[in-house]
């Protein structure tokens, strides 16, 4: 026999006339236009995939696949068919009945818009508590920790296989052991590189820990969720003491510093019927990630399935086969529910693809905005803000408003494209009236909004298109002066660390840096 001739694939192709090429290459282009039109995208992020997938067709594809697949409505639609949604089923639990007359009419603006947009409730907080440090962040959730007797509820984006995160785990490993039920939700490609091995102890001591859209084989299937990521930063203890904010775990988050320097990031520490929001959107997060609805009845922590393995579903996320029957409430009856709650107004938000109205912290963001008669203080990690977001701050500053604007400098940014895409909206901003001052003391990590006197937004979202469109996110919306007046002393600290951006020195800004500014805004939609 003999040997088998080869493919000349060179020649093959040289025998096709150019006008197929043409046609086929206009085909090509017709299908992946049709097919970015039809997911309904904001217009400059349309018009950045098609000319991606247009111009550079095989990388631009493979971006496409990975971060560009719009699987919102088909969240939706799921969320929608199932039989309990522990979120929308608080709405009636402790929520404040009638709108406060003490509300001015801004607060009430907002009030009625989370309770459109997000079904938030409006409750109360008994305490609420600014945490400006890592010191003072640590103690509190370790505290907390410790003092717990019935469940520890903790979900972060980020957890970290170092000196803080060991710490915290082997807290919850004691606790564990002692009855209580403790469930950890991480972000799995937030925590990418987490070794299976660091919760192996608590597992082994009856708590439940679940990775969130974890990327499995075949990954044509599974490349869709590296967009779609779960951003929240959630600890609830007892279904009574609650913390939110921008923290994950880490040393650099718990520690105050890494290898970058230090890093300042917000929190607040709630307790009260406010908290009841938190839990849910966690319930709703473990429900997404694992098919289990919880009973958080007072009910002793079942020993751990041995024969299944220590770490069964651990990485991989497995999802768990949810109890035969007719659909439940994760809650406790009625009759056993805590007395309403005295203190501050608090809207707990949550956005995320999951979610009816998917951008609600956006649109909460710019209502906030453009209600402010006075002062608008924003500190975030990154800025990369939408058209509709600046055209309301720029609109607030040519009102006469006092916008400052406080992010990390580029040398300081763990994401320093991030932050040069950040610096080319500078410009339009300041030539309005904005002030923008970039911080130099490490990392700025915190996210915040100061509206007037009264209202005040700390939460997970940065104000960026990440956070507005695609990560699951949750903002605690307080209606108070006081904690209002501690983060505007928290503002001040920030502002007083950090360098004013003027429009002279923006002028004298060299072509080159220019240039990567515009390069990193060009790639902004596709973020």
């Amino acid at each position: 026999m003999g040997p088998v001739p080869s493919l000349d694939l060179g020649a093959v192709f040289d025998g096709f006339p150019r006008w197929a090429y043409e046609v086929a290459f206009a085909a090509y282009a017709v299908l992946v236009a049709a097919l970015v039109l039809s997911e309904r995208r904001r217009p400059t992020a349309t018009l950045a995939w098609i000319l991606a997938l247009v111009f550079l067709p095989l990388l631009g594809l493979l971006f496409y696949l990975v971060f560009g697949r719009n699987r919102i409505h088909r969240r939706r639609r799921r969320r929608r068919r199932r039989a309990c949604h522990p979120f929308d089923e608080t709405a009636e639990l402790a929520a404040v009945e009638t709108l406060s007359p003490n509300l001015s009419p801004v607060q009430a603006g907002l009030v009625r818009l989370g309770l459109s947009v997000g079904a938030a409730p409006l409750r109360r907080c008994e305490t609420l508590e600014v945490l400006d440090t890592a010191e003072r962040l640590r103690a509190a959730l370790f505290d907390a920790v410790e003092a717990a007797e019935r469940n520890i509820h903790l979900e972060y984006y980020i957890w970290k296989d170092d000196a803080s995160g060991r710490a915290l785990t082997e807290r919850l490993v004691r606790k564990a052991r002692a009855g209580v039920r403790v469930r950890v939700l991480f972000d799995f490609v937030g925590s990418l590189g987490l070794p299976a091995a660091h919760f192996r102890a608590l597992v082994e001591a009856g708590g439940e820990v679940r990775a969130f859209a974890p990327v499995r084989v075949p990954l044509p299937t599974r490349l869709h969720h590296l967009n779609f990521r779960n951003h929240r930063k959630i600890a609830v203890i007892d279904g009574h003491t609650g913390f939110v904010g921008g923290a994950n775990v880490g040393d650099e988050y718990l520690g105050g510093t890494d290898d970058r320097g230090a890093w300042h990031d917000l929190a607040l520490r709630m307790t009260g019927d406010a908290v009841l929001s938190l839990d849910a959107i966690f319930l709703e997060d473990w429900l997404e990630a694992t098919g289990e609805l919880l009973d958080l009845e007072a009910r002793p922590a079942p020993a751990p399935d041995r024969a299944a393995g220590p770490l069964r579903g651990l990485i991989l996320g497995s999802r768990l086969r949810r109890p035969a029957g007719p659909a439940r409430s994760p809650f406790p009856a009625a009759a056993d529910r805590p007395a309403r709650s005295a203190g501050t107004l608090v809207q707990i938000i949550p956005s995320g693809p999951d979610t009816e109205v998917a951008d609600s912290i956006a649109l909460q963001t710019v209502a906030a905005v453009t209600a402010a008669r006075r002062r608008i203080l924003v500190a975030t990690a990154y800025f990369v803000p939408d058209e509709p977001t600046m055209a309301a701050l720029r609109t607030a500053a040519l009102r006469g408003v006092d916008v400052r604007i406080l992010v990390p400098s580029p040398q300081a940014s763990d994401q320093r494209l991030v932050a040069y895409a950040g610096r080319s909206y500078y410009d339009d901003l300041l030539a309005a009236g904005c002030r923008i001052f970039e911080f130099q003391d490490g990392m700025l990590h915190a996210k915040c909004i100061i509206v007037d006197e009264d209202v005040c937004l700390v939460g997970s979202a940065n104000m960026d298109i990440r956070s507005f469109y695609l990560n699951y996110e949750v903002t605690a919306l307080v209606y108070g002066a006081e904690t209002t007046a501690a983060l505007a002393r928290v503002f001040a600290d920030y502002e007083r660390r950090a360098e004013a951006v003027t429009r002279s020195a923006r002028e004298g800004s060299s072509g080159p840096s220019r240039m990567i500014e515009n390069l990193a805004r060009t790639l902004s939609p596709l973020l």
